[in-house]
């Protein structure tokens, strides 16, 4: 299906398509990869919207038709890519774990040096030469003008809580930390789909950076290989189904727990 595609000021922006029915994903075309993010919006009765990107440019004169049925926005945790665009929203859950920094927002940057700073990582001299906006949004644009908006959370969610979406679905919060301290999935049950934002996609998973802990990560992964699902939505790249998802998760938990094994030369018999 060809995706449909947003201007903004002459610029396409946002690149919406429908990957199933009464679901819609919306990223970013034109922003670093390290900070493309998914937005899924699921159609209904009563719209949700999972995750809200960097909020460079604003969804509402975008997109005016997401905000018409007073959309419930789901914010997986708090990192930039996933909550810039929350402030935008009168109706937002996020877990408990999370909320301070939705409220209250730590400095953020599209600059490469700082956003690396920022989240812990390491910048070798090919990252420090990364734009972390590919084009940008209107010629007077400038990088470090950018910022976080604080947005309030009605909602704190915690692990088992669920919301409802559309006459029959329910979708169900799963703490999944590791990734941060207060990260989510959001599992529809009834068709098998796990929104999975930043806790297991397709690529290198970040789990050295300020906020991560790697033993909690295990138990996420641990908890997600035994959930009965079809397809996982992750915050970043592409759609996953249910073997790939398994094949993540169980290498990340293999590696780990190797890692972790005690020396032998320690032990004593």
């Amino acid at each position: 299906m060809n995706p449909r595609t947003l201007n903004v000021s002459g610029l396409v922006w946002y690149s919406m398509t429908v990957v199933a029915p009464n679901l819609v994903r919306i990223t970013e075309p034109h922003v670093h990869p390290l900070l493309r993010a998914n937005i899924w919006w699921i159609r209904g009765n009563r719209d949700v919207v999972i995750d809200a990107g960097l909020g460079v440019v604003p969804l509402r004169s975008a997109i005016p038709e997401m905000f018409e049925r007073d959309p419930l926005l789901i914010v997986t945790h708090a990192h930039l890519d996933h909550s810039g665009g929350a402030y935008e929203f009168d109706d937002i859950a996020i877990h408990e774990n999370e909320a301070k920094d939705l409220e209250n927002p730590s400095p953020a940057s599209l600059e490469s040096h700082e956003l690396y700073a920022s989240l812990g990582m390491y910048l070798d001299v090919k990252a420090s030469e990364q734009r972390m906006l590919e084009k940008l949004p209107d010629p007077d644009y400038r990088l470090d003008q950018y910022q976080r908006l604080p947005a309030r959370a009605t909602r704190r969610l915690r692990d088992g809580d669920v919301i409802r979406a559309g006459q029959s679905e329910q979708l169900e919060i799963i703490e999944g930390p590791g990734h941060s301290p207060g990260s989510i999935c959001i599992f529809d049950r009834t068709k098998g789909w796990l929104f999975t934002g930043d806790v297991l996609y397709k690529g290198q998973i970040l789990d050295d950076i300020h906020g991560s802990n790697r033993a909690d990560y295990v138990k996420t992964m641990q908890k997600i290989q035994n959930l009965p699902l079809e397809k996982a939505f992750p915050g970043h790249g592409e759609i996953l189904d249910h073997q790939q998802v398994h094949a993540i998760a169980c290498a990340y938990v293999a590696r780990h727990q190797r890692d972790n094994w005690p020396d032998p030369r320690g032990m004593t018999g």
